[in-house]
């Protein structure tokens, strides 16, 4: 059995957070010590006109920022290979000349690309503090306790492009079912991103382009490529630190109006509930911190002692045929309410859902849980009224 108490899970994680994430919670109260008070006038999970409009300012000018660090330091380096060249040779047909041309390239190089990323992971941590208070969140304000605490941290792994973490939490394995080879292979693909790009771009212009036309120009090829990534990155960055800002109180709503629908669940009706978040998290293979959020705020309304298992998404397909219409309902809305707070809804979510609404006999539609996320993403429409309507 696992302990349905949410304090011993949050002491293991505290314990081992990376010291990459307290530098930047750190920075977080710091900036905060600094600023006035943020009060929202309406649910953090809708944004009103003035608060869409800070945001979009804030993302605007950190994709402009972005994009200028990227193309500075590309265009840094290949000034040095293009002086390079001209000073030691393109052919550096001594050992000396090849060692003061590649101390010259890579000496730039490294030195402006540590300067860009240094420059990138402060302004993102900036951006996102400014997001957080343009949607009218500050978890810190004051010394972080409980969800403020789980934001900070949260917020400070978006900013830097940390992972989630992948540690068991009341008993679910984000990785239960995930392809080791699959996310060896994301991986990879992420490491070589832009460069592939700029690789691509060369041979291209290699291929079009005069002699002296490469010679002289090719350098400065990763120039846009580099900006337009960069930028790209930091929309995405900021895309997903918004819907972290807005997770913790979105899971509070959506499960508190699911659970205030004048049901009373029997016990395996209450386990069914955990067991479609923890089939949520297992087929997105993530903890994101708000599928954590609506994981915490159903263990807090279901007593029971959860059995080992509570993550295998056939048990929790096997049980829903069993319950009766008013409980599989609550489940399917569970179900909808996990799949849609990380801001996706991928084919693996949709398959679940779909094989949750036969096993329920119902007709599969995964129409509403789109709307809902739609809803939730643009920060519009009271998510307490869509999901009671909803199925």
């Amino acid at each position: 059995m696992v302990s349905a108490s949410g304090t011993e899970p949050a002491a293991r994680a505290e314990t081992k957070t990376p010291i990459l994430e307290r530098l930047g919670v750190l920075y977080f109260r710091r900036l905060s010590a600094t600023a006035p008070r943020v009060a929202a006038e309406d649910a953090i999970t809708v944004l009103n006109a003035e608060e869409r409009r800070q945001l979009s300012a804030v993302v605007r000018g950190a994709v402009i920022r972005a994009s200028l660090a990227g193309a500075v330091s590309a265009a840094l380096a290949a000034g040095a290979e293009v002086l390079a060249e001209r000073l030691f040779g393109a052919e550096h047909q001594s050992a000396g000349a090849a060692a003061r041309y590649w101390a010259l390239v890579g000496g730039v190089t490294i030195a402006s690309a540590v300067a860009e990323i240094l420059f990138l992971y402060w302004d993102s941590l900036r951006a996102v503090h400014r997001l957080s208070r343009a949607a009218g969140l500050d978890p810190f304000a004051t010394e972080a306790s409980g969800d403020g605490a789980a934001v900070a941290l949260a917020l400070a792994r978006a900013a830097l492009e940390l992972p989630n973490p992948t540690d068991r939490v009341f008993g679910v394995d984000p990785r239960r079912e995930a392809s080791k080879l699959k996310l060896a292979i994301a991986s990879l693909l992420y490491k070589v991103k832009v460069s592939v790009t700029n690789f691509a771009v060369k041979v291209l212009v290699r291929r079009l382009a005069g002699r002296a036309l490469v010679r002289t120009w090719l350098p400065f090829v990763a120039v846009p490529g580099t900006a337009a990534w960069n930028g790209f990155v930091c929309w995405i960055v900021l895309r997903e630190a918004k819907i972290r800002v807005m997770g913790p109180s979105a899971a509070r709503e959506l499960v508190r109006a699911i659970f205030d629908q004048g049901v009373a669940p029997s016990p395996e009706g209450r386990l069914a509930l955990v067991r479609a978040v923890a089939s949520s998290i297992v087929r997105t293979e993530d903890l994101h911190p708000n599928l954590h959020a609506v994981l915490v705020e159903v263990v807090r309304r279901v007593p029971d002692p959860l059995p080992e298992g509570i993550d295998d998404s056939r048990v929790f397909l096997e049980a829903l045929p069993r319950l009766p219409p008013e409980e599989q309902r609550m489940a399917l809305q569970v179900l909808l309410s996990a799949a849609i707070i990380d801001g996706r809804f991928t084919t693996a979510e949709k398959r679940l859902l779909v094989e949750a609404q036969v096993a329920c006999g119902r007709t599969p539609d995964v129409k509403p849980a789109e709307r809902l996320r739609r809803a939730f993403v643009a920060g519009k429409g009271s998510l307490d009224e869509l999901i009671r309507t909803l199925l």
